[in-house]
């Protein structure tokens, strides 16, 4: 009975493993896609490898269930032929999981190298999170847009080009987060960190600060809204040459 309910866990563990991937954001741009990638690889990984052990282990207890089923054990009649010193089966499991881990870690680095790859071109956002909004500059065209109470900032790009985004904090520490881009990035005072993205279908992509910052860091709200080339044109022109909404009343601190 003990080694029935020991298998319960490890069962419903790796049933619970497949069902959380499958509850997985539909990544939102390109290097969301490689992120999904690299947790697709892994979870194949894993379900082989715990399947293999979970395996070998029912094998083991259905077939040396019983006592006496291998009486022609001369050290014990309720125990199965013991084998020691296998040296092939020593550098096999030594081996084999070397090989295992070196795999997942080539394809680790070539998942980061797709995902902090730069591409020329694009439109440049300057990102700077302040208690307890954001605020969205876009050097190019001067075109600025912040956040206020009760209306999150929103992020227009177009579709189909990298984004390059600089992020910074003007107060204290911010992240810097949309689940659909399947990572994010602390806003840190005094430091600039920069990454591209690349969404390749129109939509609008919830986010948030994903670092406690304060109060009202449950407020700190924003939306990524990708459209077309032509659309973002548009949106440009109606807005160049005019004020950037103001920061959030009673606000720590604002953007200078």
């Amino acid at each position: 009975m003990t080694g029935r309910r020991g298998h319960v866990p490890a069962s419903v563990g790796l049933l619970g493993v497949v069902a959380v991937a499958g509850c997985m954001p539909a990544p939102a741009t390109t290097q969301a896609a490689a992120v999904r990638d690299l947790w697709t690889q892994f979870l194949v990984a894993a379900v082989l490898v715990g399947g293999l052990v979970w395996l070998l282990i029912t094998v083991a207890v259905l077939r040396f269930r019983r006592p006496g089923r291998a009486a022609g054990n001369p050290v014990s009649p309720d125990l199965p032929p013991q084998t020691h010193g296998s040296t092939r089966l020593e550098i096999a499991w030594t081996i084999g999981p070397i090989v295992i881990v070196a795999i997942l870690f080539w394809l680790t680095l070539g998942a980061l190298a797709r995902i902090d790859a730069r591409a020329p071109g694009g439109v440049t956002v300057n990102v700077t999170a302040f208690r307890w909004q954001w605020r969205f500059d876009y050097p190019e065209s001067g075109v600025a847009v912040a956040g206020g109470p009760g209306a999150p900032a929103e992020m227009v790009v177009p579709v189909g080009e990298p984004i390059h985004i600089v992020l910074t904090s003007a107060d204290v520490a911010h992240a810097f987060y949309v689940p659909a881009f399947l990572f994010k990035r602390d806003a840190i005072p005094g430091l600039t960190t920069e990454f591209d993205v690349t969404i390749p279908a129109e939509g609008a992509y919830g986010g948030q600060c994903a670092e406690f910052c304060g109060v009202f860091h449950d407020r700190m709200l924003l939306t990524v809204r990708a459209v077309s080339r032509e659309e973002f044109d548009r949106w440009v022109a109606g807005r160049a040459g005019g004020a950037a909404s103001a920061p959030p009343s009673g606000a720590a601190s604002v953007v200078p």
